[in-house]
């Protein structure tokens, strides 16, 4: 063989060994550059995704949580009304309900699956319920009695200035066959006023004679000892006490408050109805007779 043959071959295989390693090193740095751009890509997604979670969580805390409405099987309760709590929970028989003298009863009635039924609210009289509201519609010529119905489903009977005589049941009904029925006991926390003798006796008629002495004690008794009663006040059928009737607290606590009234001298104009009230809802009263001469008893 001759040697430019030798040179010709030497150099061929040179131009081949030079290309191949070229050729591998543009396919590893595409590679390189290939996986540079994929983690820049997947650092981006991954940034993208948490300022999404963030956003989500922001919109997340300024939404009221959702309420779902509590379902039950149709083939247990055939989708009938039922009455529940504040809470959603389904509640049967009675409920109590304690009110203050004087302030607002809220007497309330959640009807869950009401559908075309109707709601009503009665209370119990001495022989027979009676009629309040129907619907929105109230049924009684009383002014304090109202029906505010509170979305979603609370049909909510209002009575204002609660009074001694507002105690009792309360039912709140469904017209459902047979009708479903909540009952609610209302207990009307009042003072309990009395005027007595100096021996302790419970006044309501008492008779006197001229010039005799006239004592006449108001005796006020908290229903509920975590609340202070207020001072009672004495008056004469409807008005202020004259001068010279005397007035003197006797005894004072904190569920307790007692007012004697003193007359000294009574004559016949000291005669009527005497009346020791708290506010103007919880009163008690006295009728007291002065006469000539000897008195009956």
């Amino acid at each position: 063989m001759s040697l430019g043959s030798n040179c010709r071959g030497g150099l061929f295989l040179m131009l081949t060994i030079f290309t191949i390693v070229n050729g591998n090193h543009h396919r590893h740095r595409h590679q390189d550059i290939y996986h540079q751009n994929n983690f820049i890509n997947n650092n981006r997604s991954t940034k993208n995704l948490y300022n999404i979670s963030l956003i989500e969580a922001k919109i997340n805390a300024q939404l009221p949580p959702l309420r779902l409405p509590r379902l039950r099987h149709h083939h247990v309760n055939h989708w009938d009304p039922y009455f529940e709590n504040a809470d959603g929970q389904e509640i049967n028989g009675s409920q109590r309900v304690a009110l203050h003298l004087g302030s607002t009863a809220m007497l309330d009635c959640r009807v869950a699956m009401l559908a075309d039924k109707t709601v009503m609210w009665t209370r119990q009289g001495i022989e027979r319920p009676f009629l309040l509201t129907l619907g929105k519609d109230v049924h009684i010529s009383n002014p304090r009695y109202s029906i505010n119905f509170q979305y979603p489903n609370n049909w909510r009977l209002t009575i204002e200035s609660v009074r001694r005589d507002d105690n009792g049941q309360y039912a709140c009904q469904v017209n459902t066959h047979p009708p479903k029925t909540l009952i609610t006991d209302v207990n009307i926390l009042a003072p309990n006023v009395k005027i007595v003798d100096e021996f302790g006796h419970e006044l309501r008629d008492r008779y006197y004679k001229t010039g005799s002495s006239i004592a006449l004690i108001c005796s006020v008794r908290s229903s509920n000892s975590i609340f202070e009663i207020s001072h009672p006040a004495w008056s004469k059928s409807g008005f202020k006490l004259p001068k010279y009737i005397q007035i003197h607290q006797t005894n004072r606590s904190h569920d307790e408050s007692v007012m004697e009234l003193y007359i000294k001298s009574a004559t016949k104009t000291d005669s009527g109805e005497y009346s020791c009230s708290i506010g103007e809802l919880s009163t008690a009263v006295v009728h007291i007779h002065v006469l000539n001469g000897i008195v009956l008893s």
